[in-house]
């Protein structure tokens, strides 16, 4: 086996920036293209396609839908020694959209090179942020880098770093050393070319941009990860959240369904209904689940499930659900009191469940709860809301709770609750919602998340124009006067049966059949934030994929 000398140009570039690259014999365009994306730092995560002009053939990547009994098409699992030992110049293009058009020159063929793997010999140019809009772009960007006033109102405008978001993405000094340590993991043993290798952890992080990766490595304890580059960051986050340690003390925090639908995925069914998609939002959030857009697939890399395999006993498993359990009462206690004394979680605990709660027991699980999902805060005794915690305006919402008793929720509801976020479906929100549906043309699909807003809105004290404000963001708009008093009725039904957290859980209507003279009121200066809620930072995202990710 013998090899070539291809020099790679980058078309466009000027000067031009070019990696001499000795590449075996008797590999596939497709081997070629993983050897070319390693050669320049690249990730693999658009289409590519190798020409021969001279010739008229055209090698497509087999991910794209076509046919290749097209009249000058052939696969990409072809070996290039067909094509290439009997041409001197052919084109590689990556990105179809961006266009990153190489010309690669063929200048000698090495018979006597026996070496299985490629190597970079020699190179000119830093490497190259793929996402920066092809050539041009990246010619832009130095621009606009090398001028700091253009620098200043770019990031203005764009309301981010430029730079920063250029070295996120993989803009850097050219490392042939470690380019050429990466080429050799290109080959087996026994010098054969492999076939595609498993996704790995540190694989798909090499498609999130820096700020995502610096997250993870914070969400899971990682010391030292802020000076650190973007390739070495994700090589120490992805190993750190391998360990046994670490990988267990965010699973043992998994509820049941998330677990469910977890290893589901890990058996290949990827696709997950969009109602039980919140289900996935926590290992997602951890970095050990991602998702492939086109088709809407659910991902786990092969060596997250090596590691899970390796901790997914009897024991854990019971440690696990002992835990979850835990939680889900500790969600109902926080949507419904949102200051709760640890003795009363450990009253309603133990009032439904046969193996008892001891005070130890529960401190610990909140321990354990608090580092991988924070929803309370214990504060002197009592679980507070974690925003409220941050406002530090639990002590307000306390005072005014402290002649009401406590609502205790029976168990079918402390379930619900702990399944849906803290939402408690109702006959009169069941009722608002075929109101919507009905009266005003909402869609289906809408429903459930119209009416756990309003319920949360309702729930701590909201006055009635945030209810409004609320549906109009859905789009629900009044064209009458006749549906503007047709709504009003519905929701001082469900006003009324609504559990409020300035009742400790009581509706208004049970305050007043057990004789209490005043409901609830709206609360203007305590704002509770539920997953759901538009995060208060103004990204337009929800509170669960922004600010609250980051707690």
């Amino acid at each position: 086996m013998g090899a070539y000398q291809f020099k790679i140009v980058i078309k466009g570039s000027k000067p031009p920036i070019w990696r001499r690259v000795l590449v075996p014999q008797g590999i596939t365009f497709e081997q070629l293209h993983q050897i070319i994306q390693a050669v320049f730092c690249w990730s693999d995560y658009h289409l590519y396609e190798f020409e021969f002009r001279t010739i008229g053939i055209r090698v497509r990547d087999d991910r794209v839908e076509e046919d290749f009994d097209m009249p000058g098409t052939i696969s990409s699992g072809t070996v290039i020694d067909e094509l290439v030992a009997d041409t001197k110049k052919f084109t590689y293009t990556y990105d179809l959209g961006d266009n990153w058009e190489h010309t690669v020159e063929v200048e000698k063929v090495l018979e006597e090179d026996t070496e299985p793997y490629a190597r970079v010999t020699k190179y000119k140019g830093d490497v190259i942020p793929e996402d920066c809009g092809g050539i041009c772009g990246y010619y832009q960007l130095l621009d606009t880098l090398a001028d700091p006033q253009r620098l200043a109102a770019y990031n203005e405008e764009n309301g981010f770093d430029y730079k920063e978001w250029a070295e996120s993405q993989g803009m850097r000094e050219y490392d042939a050393d470690l380019v050429n340590e990466a080429l050799k993991q290109l080959v087996f043993s026994d010098g054969s070319m492999p076939e595609q290798e498993g996704v790995k952890l540190a694989d798909i992080f090499r498609f999130y941009d820096k700020e995502s990766i610096t997250e993870l490595a914070k969400r899971h304890g990682l010391s030292g990860y802020s000076k650190l580059k973007k390739e070495e960051l994700i090589r120490k986050t992805a190993e750190y959240m391998l360990c046994p340690e670490v990988m267990s003390e965010y699973f043992v925090c998994a509820r049941d369904a998330e677990i469910r639908l977890f290893e589901q995925v890990l058996q290949g069914e990827g696709h997950i209904p969009y109602f039980e998609q919140e289900n996935m939002d926590y290992l997602y959030a951890g970095g050990y689940v991602t998702m492939e857009m086109s088709p809407e697939l659910y991902t786990v890399a092969d060596d997250v499930k090596q590691a899970y395999e390796a901790i997914n006993t009897e024991a854990f498993q019971a440690v696990r659900r002992r835990i979850s359990r835990i939680g889900d009462y500790l969600c109902a206690a926080n949507s419904l009191y949102a200051v709760t004394p640890a003795s009363l979680v450990l009253e309603i605990f133990n009032k439904y469940e046969a193996k008892k709660l001891t005070e130890a027991e529960l401190t610990d699980a909140y321990r354990m709860l608090y580092a991988a999902r924070p929803e309370v805060e214990l504060i002197e005794g009592r679980f507070v809301d974690c925003v409220l915690a941050e406002q530090k305006s639990y002590d307000e919402l306390y005072s005014r709770q402290r002649n009401v008793p406590y609502y205790i929720p029976n168990l079918r509801e402390i379930e619900w609750m702990a399944d849906n976020g803290g939402f408690l479906m109702s006959r009169e929100l069941q009722h608002f919602g075929e109101f919507l549906t009905k009266e005003l043309g909402v869609g289906d699909e809408r429903i459930p998340y119209i009416l756990r807003d309003v319920q949360s809105a309702i729930s701590v004290g909201s006055d009635l124009q945030t209810v409004v404000d609320e549906l109009e963001t859905y789009g629900v708009i009044f064209r009458g006067q006749e549906e503007l008093e047709k709504f009003t009725s519905q929701i001082m039904d469900v006003w009324n049966s609504t559990r409020m957290v300035l009742n400790r859980g009581y509706t208004p209507h049970e305050m007043v059949t057990r004789g209490f003279s005043q409901a609830a009121e709206p609360r203007r200066n305590v704002q509770k934030i539920y997953p759901n809620d538009p995060c208060p930072c103004g990204s337009g995202k929800k509170y669960k994929k922004c600010c609250g990710k980051k707690r």
